[in-house]
């Protein structure tokens, strides 16, 4: 029994005349008369709340995103004569915000409804809900009544796949522009042929096809598109700087995010795409193959990534691609460069694959850092905080100075834009022939 405003205001007011009783004969007993009405009152109240038949569940969707705020939904069902006042709070795992904390809805009589709130996941992986706990206000407004509702549940935190989502939406690659993206294949770009089309204004003279222009008595012009069934295999750091969060989100959640977009585009477009997850040594591996198995088989890799807190081993990881992977690949290596002692183990392995592979390191800019130097600092502390954060990131463009020769690419992106980079910086280098 849990008293509303109402009770206690009663209580108030029933407890004024008490400060006069001593003077007032017979006082006392009236109110004592009273307190005990309204006490009678409350219990009625309590009891008829007990009694009104309510009926609540949950509904999930098969996945939730990590990251995202997903819609979950509630169906309460008031199979009472009268109107319903009702509180509900669900029982979600810690690691989960939601918003609304309480939904607060009142029911007509012999109703039901169907309310929406909201879950933000921090974490990948399985959680459990526990019950939904019910407030149910009594007829008289006077004490909400609480019951537990059993809906025991389990849940799957996926990785953010929602490009690949709105990819599939965008009329078979057909809008990519509006998505960020450019063409998975540029008409006049690439090294294999694709169709012949009449000329149009703009088009390059070296792409016209004279012998189709002498049979035709038109200008024709050669469609090229970028080779299919390419190599490309992604590298996703979960070593100990990858733990870090960065905009409600670890490192890694970011790189697993992009890394499963990046994914999806290459199968779609026709390319063999594999996997290697690392820390302290080689945790995961997928041979490149083509196929939506294969992007089933990257998603279930990731979904079970966790940051380790361990120092990384670039070594161990380019002697093991040296080993395993023999035909010419595009190298995405989602790491962090802002350890620079750790960092530079990674500089000679990534140039000693350069010469048979197409590397690309891509790293999450440490918004945190950036938003500190931003704000003058207002004493010594913070003084000493801007000069800390000032030599970590001259360090780290350093690092990337480092990194970015012999062939070597490098993406240093804000969280929000690293899907779209990565995706783009694979497009370019498929237009232009590197690999």
């Amino acid at each position: 029994m849990i008293p509303t405003p109402r009770l206690w205001v009663t209580i108030a007011v029933l407890s004024l005349p008490a400060m006069a009783a001593g003077f007032i004969p017979g006082l006392w007993n009236i109110l004592l008369f009273l307190d005990i009405a309204l006490v009678l009152l409350a219990a009625a109240d309590w009891m008829l709340a007990r009694r009104y038949p309510l009926e609540a569940r949950r509904e999930l969707p098969a996945r939730l995103s990590v990251g995202v705020s997903n819609k979950l939904f509630l169906h309460v069902i008031n199979r009472a004569p009268r109107p319903l006042r009702i509180r509900v709070k669900d029982d979600v795992p810690e690691e989960f915000e939601v918003e609304p904390a309480i939904v607060d809805l009142t029911l007509s009589k012999e109703s039901r409804a169907k309310v929406v709130y909201r879950a933000t996941p921090q974490k990948r992986g399985r959680f459990a809900f526990g019950d939904l706990n019910l407030r149910i206000k009594g007829p008289f407004g006077l004490v909400w009544q609480e019951r537990t509702i059993p809906a025991k549940d389990q849940v799957a935190v996926y990785p953010d796949m929602r490009g690949a989502s709105r990819l599939l939406l965008s009329g078979a690659a057909m809008d990519l522009v509006n998505l960020g993206l450019r063409q998975l294949r540029r008409d006049g770009r690439g090294s294999e042929f694709a169709r012949l089309r009449d000329y149009t204004q703009g088009d390059s003279v070296r792409d016209v096809d004279w012998k189709a222009t002498a049979r035709r008595n038109k200008p024709v012009t050669r469609v090229m598109e970028s080779e299919r069934s390419q190599s490309v295999l992604i590298c996703v750091d979960a070593g100990r700087s990858m733990a870090a969060k960065v905009d409600g989100l670890t490192k890694l959640d970011h790189a697993v995010n992009a890394a499963l977009f990046l994914a999806f585009v290459a199968i779609r477009n026709g390319d063999r795409v594999g996997l290697a997850v690392f820390a302290d040594g080689v945790k995961a591996f997928l041979q490149p193959d083509a196929g939506r198995k294969q992007y089933r088989k990257i998603v279930d890799t990731l979904f079970s990534a966790k940051p380790e807190l361990t120092y990384v081993d670039y070594l161990a990881l380019f002697k093991e691609l040296s080993v395993r992977v023999r035909r010419r690949s595009l190298l995405c290596v989602f790491t962090d460069l802002l350890d620079e002692e750790q960092a530079s183990s990674m500089v000679f392995p990534v140039r000693r694959l350069a010469r048979r592979h197409v590397p690309l390191c891509l790293t999450v800019k440490d918004t945190a850092l950036e938003e500190l130097l931003r704000t003058p600092p207002p004493g010594p502390e913070e003084a000493f905080q801007h000069a800390v954060a000032c030599e970590l990131l001259a360090d780290r463009e350093q690092m990337k100075a480092r990194v970015a020769q012999d062939g070597v690419h490098v993406i240093d992106v804000h969280p929000e834009e690293l899907s779209l980079a990565a995706v783009n910086r694979y497009l370019e280098i498929k237009a232009r022939g590197t690999l």
